[in-house]
């Protein structure tokens, strides 16, 4: 059959990257040589193997090279030369032979060079081509205010640690760390999905004052104009329709990611951009007021563009659907109040990759879909139980009672912080990496480790949202305080302060005062009621804003300890 043309795009969750650093006897790939190599192979944030050598170079080591990489002619005497070294490292690269990798390095052009002539001379030459991806070229897009884009530099700017610079393994090590903070803000600020856009984007020309995007030219708007705050903002269309309506912590950055490499964006946003003429935007007090009016303005104006693109959540949630006869665990971005357990934010996708693998390796809770949960003895084509991996209720191999109890062990494990609980598996393989040398497997699992530690110190299953919760969120500006009152999960009242004396003002705290007697402490009044949708959604943006951001606002949850004198202080302080 002939090919339909049509390119195979790699999404960027499953892309495996060769990560790569080189150590040389010079700058020229012709007339120097490899002295050092190292590769690291990953998918996504997830180390899969690495490998490393010191290498013969077949040439004399400068003293320069020797006090910049530490590598001596005495260290390199009795190793390996590339030739010797070659069928490993083509081995490794390909894993098993095949080319769907994206050879990844900081100003990997370099690396390449010297890797692609060294397998063009050997005695058998072998044809090195793959797609490369620099981690250098993506910090001159995204970090355009950091002046220096060394490796060094942009390991600092995301509070990477070195332990050796000019060392190949430990060059390739932060590379990587980099390559995981690059991907991350590709996936959330700039949506993209596949490891195709990631590389035109690399590729394309870097827009500067002179040379304006023409999607910034149609809507004659200088991003300098637009205000840092927080706010909605909204695309307009030339007959003054709202096309696309988002929300922003930062107005002008959030429209700067658009407009200064928009040839570089996915193809529904760009799509989108041919069609915006004019920019409008409210400034909000806060995010969470951000996100509030975002959801109003969508309801009620239903911009077509919202639909179409992809609105991805930056931080995922563990979902164990409690209200199904046999749950499953799902990974989700949004909570709902379906009365389901969440667990989460965590701040890693890995972090929830690795649970979610633990679990299902573990325990034999089911992966298939929930309209295909019919039980029926007929049923036997369930390949997960052929190979161990479910209960199979399906077919009446295991009883309601007995999977309710493995979905009871799920629950533990994710909460606990036992020898058979996530904490407690994630640290056991990590101080097992670290007893073998597996330092860079070993460090990745620490930050997963602090990631559960850090979700499950301040909330161990967020269920039904906050819906009959009685809270007070107060959220801090530079020069505002905005205040909510939520009582039964509903938004009650809002109110912004001014900083300064207004603080302090007597009509301020007579007014919280009285909101705060009449909610909180008047026992029939706002009663539980049948939400309308409205409402829902707005339980909703609430309950995932809080899960997200409570170690970085404060709120208080009332219980009965508290008093109206209490809750006044937690206001005004």
């Amino acid at each position: 059959m002939g090919s339909t043309g049509q390119k195979k795009k790699t999404n960027l969750s499953d892309t495996t990257f060769i990560v790569c650093d080189v150590e040389t006897t010079g700058l020229s790939p012709v007339h120097n040589r490899i002295t050092e190599i190292a590769l690291i192979k990953m998918k996504y944030d997830e180390i899969i193997d690495t490998y490393t050598t010191l290498l013969n170079p077949g040439q004399h080591i400068p003293a320069g090279i020797t006090h910049l990489t530490g590598i001596t002619n005495e260290d390199v005497f009795d190793k390996p030369s590339f030739a010797e070294a070659s069928g490993e490292i083509m081995n490794f690269i390909r894993d098993g032979g095949s080319d769907e990798v994206i050879f990844t390095g900081h100003n990997a052009g370099f690396d390449y060079s010297f890797i692609r002539e060294s397998f063009a001379r050997l005695d058998e030459p072998i044809n090195f081509e793959f797609k490369s991806l620099c981690t250098c070229k993506l910090a001159r897009r995204i970090l355009r205010k950091l002046r220096s884009k060394s490796l060094a530099n942009v390991a600092a700017h995301f509070g990477i640690s070195q332990k050796r610079k000019h060392r190949a393994y430990d060059d390739t090590l932060t590379t990587a760390k980099i390559l995981i903070e690059f991907l991350e803000i590709l996936e959330d600020e700039y949506e993209f999905e596949t490891i195709e856009e990631v590389i035109r984007f690399q590729n394309t020309k870097i827009f500067t004052a002179e040379n304006k995007p023409a999607a910034l030219k149609r809507v004659n708007i200088e991003l300098k104009d637009i205000p840092q705050d927080p706010g909605v903002y909204f695309m307009k269309s030339s007959s003054g329709e709202n096309i696309y309506i988002g929300k922003a912590k930062s107005l002008r950055d959030r429209l700067s990611s658009y407009f200064r490499h928009n040839e570089n964006l996915s193809f529904k946003i760009k799509k989108m951009l041919t069609s915006v003429r004019s920019l409008e935007w409210t400034i909000t007090d806060s995010e969470l007021s951000a996100l509030i009016l975002e959801s109003k303005m969508i309801k009620k104006h239903k911009p077509r563009f919202n639909t179409a693109i992809k609105r991805f959540r930056f931080h995922p949630f563990l979902k164990l659907d409690i209200q199904n006869e046999f749950p499953k665990v799902d990974t989700v971005y949004e909570i709902e109040n379906d009365g389901a357990y969440y667990y989460g934010p965590f701040t890693s996708r890995g972090t929830i990759r690795q649970i979610y693998r633990n679990i299902y390796d573990e325990y034999g809770l089911r992966k298939c879909e929930d309209k295909k949960i019919k039980a029926s003895q007929k049923n036997s084509n369930c390949l997960y139980f052929d190979i161990g991996k479910c209960g199979a209720p399906c077919t009446f191999t295991t009883s309601k009672e007995d999977y309710q109890k493995e979905v009871a062990k799920v629950h533990n494990y994710i909460i606990g912080t036992g020898r058979k609980s996530a904490v407690g598996v994630i640290k056991t393989l990590m101080l097992g990496h670290a007893e073998n040398e597996e330092y860079e497997r070993a460090a990745l699992l620490r930050d997963r480790l602090q990631d559960i530690q850090k979700v499950m110190s301040y909330q161990k299953v967020i269920t039904s949202a906050i819906n009959d919760k009685r809270i007070i969120i107060k959220c801090d500006n530079e020069d505002k305080r905005e205040i909510f009152f939520i009582h039964n999960g509903k938004l009650m009242r809002t109110i912004t302060l001014k900083r300064g004396d207004e603080f302090d003002q007597r009509d301020a705290k007579e007014e919280i005062t009285d909101i705060i007697e009449s909610l909180y402490f008047s026992l029939n009044k706002f009663a539980k009621h049948k939400y309308t949708q409205e409402e829902l959604d707005e339980i909703k943006v609430i309950s995932n804003w809080l899960a997200l951001n409570r170690d970085r606002n404060s709120f208080l949850e009332l219980t009965e300890k508290h008093n109206p004198e209490e809750l006044l202080r937690f206001t005004l302080t």
